[in-house]
């Protein structure tokens, strides 16, 4: 039995991934509004397509990849697809890799430390690299290499492995409180006190400023349903795979719905437009 099986029988997985993909359309369980603490915007949706439509990040362009700036989903798709372009070309060549990486922190925002990691550890990068990759496609959590206590897992290397791997989506922190959010409507909506175990997906904290004002709710616990805090490395790596199967298998079953996601076109997919929508319902769960 593979480790994906054995997750997916875990009490309410399986039953929250038909719940969700039964209720992707829905315009009231996954309203939601926040105001943009940089521009001061009010960002609503009335769903998850209507998240998905409304997906915004800045990111640099890359004069070597041959991207520009943009902001929207589909351009930000392109630029993932010259950067996983590049990481895949670099195959385990450590100086390629290391360029191709740092190409990915920058698209993500998330520079610092990660890049000086990356620079202290390049000798090697492309064996670590595909070793973590081989046991993420293989779905196995418990593969030696995911839970070495040397494992780098956090917010920047999700990125890389996300574009390396085939069907393994970015788990940050955006990501998580939409995705935790989804499940607590599940949860309200079975009737259940605690957030099953299989379902519990962690939570980060948003990077504030110092004394900010107004700061970011990524927790989505409420009342008696708790999510744990998100550990780097091998909690976050296991909670990854997990959140990649989940988002797959609902994927999957959109495509037989006629809920408008299936009507996605490429660079994009399903599953990335889903992951899309909980980024940008995960900026601020609200009060």
């Amino acid at each position: 039995m593979t480790t994906q099986h054995a997750y997916a029988s875990l009490p309410h997985v399986s039953t929250f991934v038909t719940w969700l993909a039964a209720e992707l359309d829905s315009q009231t369980l996954f309203k939601h509004a926040y105001v943009d603490r940089r521009s001061g915007v009010e960002w609503s949706c009335d769903g998850l397509f209507d998240a998905y439509q409304s997906y915004h990040w800045n990111f640099p362009g890359n004069p070597r990849l041959g991207y520009n700036p943009g902001a929207c989903a589909a351009a930000n798709a392109t630029a993932l697809g010259a950067l996983r372009q590049d990481l895949i070309a670099a195959g385990s060549d450590d100086r390629l890799l290391l360029r191709a990486c740092i190409d990915v922190m920058a698209w993500g925002g998330v520079t610092a430390h990660n890049v000086d990691w990356l620079k202290a550890n390049q000798r090697g990068l492309g064996g670590t690299l595909h070793a973590v990759k081989s046991a993420l496609l293989a779905g196995d959590e418990n593969a030696p290499v995911l839970r070495s206590k040397n494992l780098r897992f956090n917010s920047g290397m999700t990125k890389v492995y996300a574009l390396l791997c085939p069907g393994i989506c970015i788990y940050d922190s955006r990501v998580a409180a939409g995705l935790g959010a989804l499940v607590v409507e599940y949860c309200k909506a079975h009737r259940l006190t605690a957030v099953p175990a299989g379902l519990c997906f962690p939570w980060a904290a948003a990077k504030e400023g110092q004394g900010a004002v107004a700061p970011k709710r990524r927790n989505p616990s409420t009342g008696s349903l708790h999510f744990k805090r998100l550990r780097a490395g091998t909690h976050h790596a296991r909670w990854n795979l997990r959140a990649s199967w989940v988002l797959n298998q609902v994927a999957e079953l959109a495509r037989s719905t006629d809920s408008p996601l299936r009507l996605v076109e490429p660079p994009m997919d399903i599953r990335l437009a889903l992951e899309n929508s909980l980024f940008m319902r995960g900026y601020d769960l609200g009060a």
